[in-house]
């Protein structure tokens, strides 16, 4: 059985790929006075990864590096936004 530490840091891995999507959502909405660049969206990505817990369930690493080359190659912001849906689904599913 995963101690409550290992929830506490699946919640906080999880909170961070919310965090990216929220940031494609508000590009793909156009919401907002401020424009959000692709950088700022990589950087978003790069932070999940920085976490140890995108290594503790299965494909986790994958979709994340997967939505990081989409937005290096210009893909739309929906498909993005899919792939790190998948990203978190892939950790509630490792959990």
């Amino acid at each position: 059985m995963e101690s409550n530490g290992g929830s506490t840091s699946r919640r906080a891995a999880a909170e961070r790929i919310r965090r990216a999507i929220a940031l494609i959502n508000a590009v793909a909405d156009e919401a907002g006075d401020e424009e959000i660049t692709p950088t700022e969206i990589a950087e978003a990505i790069r932070d999940c990864l920085e976490l140890s817990e995108v290594d503790r369930a299965p494909n986790v690493r994958r979709y994340l590096g997967e939505a990081l080359d989409a937005v290096s190659d210009g893909m739309p912001a929906d498909f993005v936004a899919m792939t790190l849906y998948a990203a978190l689904g892939a950790l509630r599913e490792g959990a």
